[in-house]
């Protein structure tokens, strides 16, 4: 993951990126081997954790399920996925059916994200 790759991924660094390049390589100190893997090991969890609260019919499971998935998306820059989980947190306290189609297109553009940040 070069620097020239950062800018190929659709013109999208800075504020805009689902991603905050400067805040991963600050949690990974530095070092692109690590980004790497945060970052596979972000996606692959994600989705993971995803299929689980779609399933899952236990209200503190899928309350645990989406605190885990806030703290992982903060741990790499992913802050839009980190403040839905927060948000539905609170809204699935009112209302334990409540809908998650926002976090699962935030998830997925940080996915697709990450995808095209690992192929550059």
């Amino acid at each position: 993951m070069a620097y020239a790759s950062q800018a190929r991924v659709a013109g999208r660094t800075g504020p805009e990126a689902p991603i905050d390049l400067v805040q991963l390589a600050t949690n990974t100190l530095g070092n692109r081997d690590l980004e790497v893997q945060v970052l596979h090991l972000f996606k692959s969890q994600s989705s993971s954790t995803l299929d689980r609260l779609m399933s899952e019919s236990d209200t503190s499971v899928r309350l645990d399920l989406v605190h885990t998935l806030k703290g992982s998306a903060r741990a790499i820059g992913a802050e839009r996925v980190a403040v839905v989980c927060e948000s539905l947190e609170q809204m699935m306290t009112a209302h334990p059916d409540a809908e998650t189609g926002g976090l699962t297109a935030a998830v997925d553009e940080v996915n697709a994200y990450i995808r095209d940040l690992l192929e550059s």
